[in-house]
C-alpha cells in the first residue's frame, strides 16, 4: 500500500501543476501569462489578460483541481488521513509545478477547492474570515493571508481531526511563502 500512497501523492502534485490560467492563456493567446501583468498564473492576472470569463474559468479550474484528488480517494480504499496529504501535495504542485520550472500560482483557489472537499465548513469559513477581515480595510492580500493562518485554529475549535489541522497549517505556510513578495511591501490598505 505504501507504493499506492506515494503514487497518489505524486499524482496530486502533478495535477496541482496543471495551472489552469497558464494553459488557458497559452491556448487562447499563444503567450506565457507569467510574462504579463503581475506575472502570476492565477485568476486575478488571467482576468487582466482574458477578462471576466478567463478569471472565472481559472478560479473554477484551479478549485476543481484542488478538490479532485480528495474526492477521488473516497472511492478507493485509502485511509481518510490521505486526504490531508493529497491536499498539501496538490497545493505544493500548484505553487511549484515541475512542468513550469517551479513557477506556478499562489495556491489560493486550489487550497479553497481542497478545503471544500475535505470539509465544506472549512472552505466557507476561509472565505467568510477573509471577507470579515477585508471589511476592516486590511487589503485583499493581508486579509486572505490572515484567513489562511486563522483557519487551523478554527479547525481545532470545531474538533477537526489532527491530520486536517496539520494539513491546514502546512497549506497556510505554503500560501504565505508563495505570497512573500507581495507581503514585503504591503501597506495595511493595499488592494482597496
Amino acid at each position: 500500500m505504501i507504493t499506492e500512497y506515494a503514487l497518489a501523492i505524486a499524482a496530486s502534485y502533478l495535477l496541482g501543476g496543471v495551472c489552469t490560467g497558464y494553459y488557458l492563456v497559452r491556448v487562447l493567446r499563444g503567450t506565457d501569462i507569467r510574462d504579463q501583468g503581475s506575472g502570476g498564473v492565477g485568476a486575478r492576472n488571467v482576468g487582466r489578460v482574458l477578462g471576466r470569463v478567463g478569471f472565472y474559468a481559472t478560479l473554477i479550474g484551479d478549485a476543481l483541481k484542488g478538490a479532485m484528488p480528495i474526492l477521488a480517494i473516497r472511492y478507493i480504499e485509502f485511509p481518510q488521513e490521505m486526504s490531508s496529504c493529497l491536499l498539501v501535495a496538490v497545493v505544493v504542485g500548484n505553487v511549484w509545478p515541475l512542468l513550469l520550472q517551479f513557477r506556478g500560482g499562489r495556491g489560493i483557489a486550489t487550497a479553497f477547492g481542497g478545503y471544500l472537499a475535505i470539509d465544506w465548513i472549512l472552505g466557507l469559513t476561509l472565505v467568510g474570515t477573509a471577507i470579515l477581515l477585508l471589511s476592516f480595510r486590511r487589503g485583499v492580500v493581508l486579509s486572505g493571508m490572515a484567513a489562511f493562518m486563522l483557519l487551523p485554529l478554527v479547525a481545532a475549535g470545531i474538533q477537526s481531526p489532527p491530520d486536517v489541522i496539520v494539513a491546514l497549517v502546512s497549506v497556510a505556510a505554503v500560501v504565505v511563502v508563495a505570497h512573500r513578495n507581495h507581503l514585503r511591501g504591503v501597506s495595511p490598505h493595499e488592494g482597496n
